[in-house]
């Protein structure tokens, strides 16, 4: 801030002694901007008098105009010369919260013109000495980062999951949505250009979590074809931003495997409530999703008095995970078993079977 005012006074000074009441506000060009921050203020009066001033300050939407917070001080001594504000010099300041998302001590993202009024206090009356205003634009730190599939990867499943990370700081959001949007790469294209002109092959909007599968009801995703994939972040009117474009390949022999998959029981939360899968022969198969990183975890299978008939410790990938258990003469038919994983979280993920 120093050094801003330094330079301010430096190149400006000799418009500043032509006017009486000079204001200038030093605030962030951009980014995360705090109530206290709207008070960094310098004053020039080129008066001989010293007066009595108070500051009346509105935020107004720079779109629509609509006025969404305003502010005024108290009483402050300003004589001849320099005199540099900060939040605790104007306190106590009273605010007036116009809009929704305003009360917090952060300012909503947005643009928006932010105007002072210098007032000269006299008697029961005020003088209008000075008026300032600037454009001000709030932007998050940083925007929405895609996660998973990772870019240029080869994946095995074609019904992937996608993940992404959300723009930060998040309590910069109070109405945070994202659209995802997915297509095939022809030959000669760009990322970018396939998401840009191509029809998408799966498309979806006002999402609140970060993260969609592709739906089972679509038209599964092609062996051997590369596919683009973007997230745009949306905070109602006021903030739009998309990520990169990334692209992955579903591998040759995935139409095969996603065959197999039909067979594959699938472990859900605890909470989710499920039926019994019956299997034939002695060779359990699971699906399960792991959210964790790449870690080793204990498989266990239960008997109807929760009693652990087999533990197995298998190498787990984050995402899609198909596995296979062979099954010992400790398991019978007409019997029901429960086969578990317990993630980092302690969330248990569960599914009931029993052999035909």
């Amino acid at each position: 801030m120093s050094k801003k005012l330094i330079n301010f006074l430096f190149f400006f000074s000799p418009l500043l002694m032509q006017a009486q009441i000079t204001v200038n506000v030093i605030l962030p060009p951009a980014g995360m901007v705090q109530k206290d921050q709207l008070w960094n203020l310098a004053l020039v009066n080129n008066y001989n008098t010293q007066f009595e001033i108070n500051i009346l300050f509105t935020l107004q939407d720079a779109v629509t105009g609509q006025s969404v917070l305003s502010a005024g001080t108290r009483s402050i001594s300003l004589g001849k010369g320099l005199k540099v504000l900060q939040a605790r010099d104007v306190q106590p300041v009273q605010y007036n919260h116009a809009a929704a998302g305003f009360t917090g001590n952060f300012l909503p993202l947005g643009s928006y013109l932010a105007c002072y009024t210098i007032s000269r206090i006299q008697g029961d009356g005020t003088e209008t000495l000075a008026n300032e205003c600037v454009r001000l634009n709030i932007s998050p730190l940083s925007p929405p980062l895609l996660n998973t599939p990772a870019d240029k990867s080869v994946i095995n499943s074609t019904y992937p999951q996608f993940t992404w990370l959300p723009p930060t700081p998040l309590d910069m959001f109070d109405n945070l949505q994202y659209d995802i949007s997915v297509a095939e790469v022809m030959p000669g294209q760009s990322p970018a250009e396939a998401i840009l002109y191509n029809t998408p092959k799966y498309v979806s909007g006002r999402l609140k979590l970060p993260y969609e599968s592709y739906p089972s009801t679509y038209t599964k995703l092609e062996a051997g074809k590369t596919y683009s994939w973007q997230v745009t972040a949306r905070n109602g009117d006021s903030y739009a931003a998309a990520t990169e474009v990334w692209t992955f390949r579903v591998v040759n022999d995935s139409v095969q495997q996603t065959t197999a998959v039909a067979s594959y029981i699938q472990l859900k939360n605890k909470q989710e409530r499920s039926g019994i899968n019956y299997i034939t022969g002695k060779e359990l198969h699971i699906k399960y999703y792991a959210y964790d990183p790449n870690r080793t975890t204990a498989i266990r299978i239960l008997d109807r008095n929760k009693a652990v008939l087999l533990e197995q410790k298998r190498d787990l990938v984050y995402g899609d995970n198909f596995i296979s258990l062979k099954l010992d003469n400790r398991f019978h038919k007409g019997q029901v078993y429960q086969v578990e994983i317990t993630d980092l979280n302690n969330n248990t993920y569960t599914a009931a079977f029993g052999i035909q």
